[in-house]
């Protein structure tokens, strides 16, 4: 997991890095409709998001295979939990065409709160819960959500 300012994405050298930061250059991210667009087909394609920050009990932590996140909040504010999948209790099996496996909470849970202007990456294989509420009652949040084909030896 990286947790930084999204001014700070370059540094990281990850797959598709690039092709984000030209694409958050070139469009107005928060006036992007709320739907999918893919930027370089399903290699890297985004999810614009809208939604009230629930209790983190209210949500249930995920693991991918073939895409790594980046998940960039415009506005407002969200804690996101991340845990090993090994310490959490698998709640569905996975869904290769999603690319999603759903657990429940377990233990070794750690908090982050993301900022408006911040990002986070999870890496395939890393358990996590957005969209929580930080602690001060639920708020609207803004954000993208990239997808980004992971290839651990490919750079943009």
């Amino acid at each position: 997991m990286i947790h930084d300012r999204i001014e700070h994405l370059s540094r990281y050298a990850l797959p598709g890095g690039n092709d984000i930061l030209a694409f958050l250059r070139e469009n107005p991210a928060l006036s992007l409709p709320l739907m999918e667009r893919e930027i370089k087909g399903r290699e890297l394609f985004v999810r614009p998001a809208q939604y009230t920050s629930r209790l983190p009990e209210e949500g249930r932590f995920e693991t991918h295979r073939l895409y790594m996140d980046v998940q960039y909040v415009l506005s407002g504010a969200e804690r996101m939990q991340s845990a090993p999948p090994d310490t959490l209790t698998p709640a569905t099996d996975e869904d290769p065409v999603n690319d999603v496996r759903f657990f429940g909470g377990g233990s070794a849970i750690t908090d982050v709160i993301v900022r408006s202007g911040e990002f986070v990456v999870y890496f395939p294989g890393e358990a996590h819960r957005p969209m929580c509420q930080r602690g001060l009652g639920p708020e609207t949040v803004r954000k993208l959500v990239f997808k980004v084909k992971w290839n651990a030896g490919a750079r943009s």
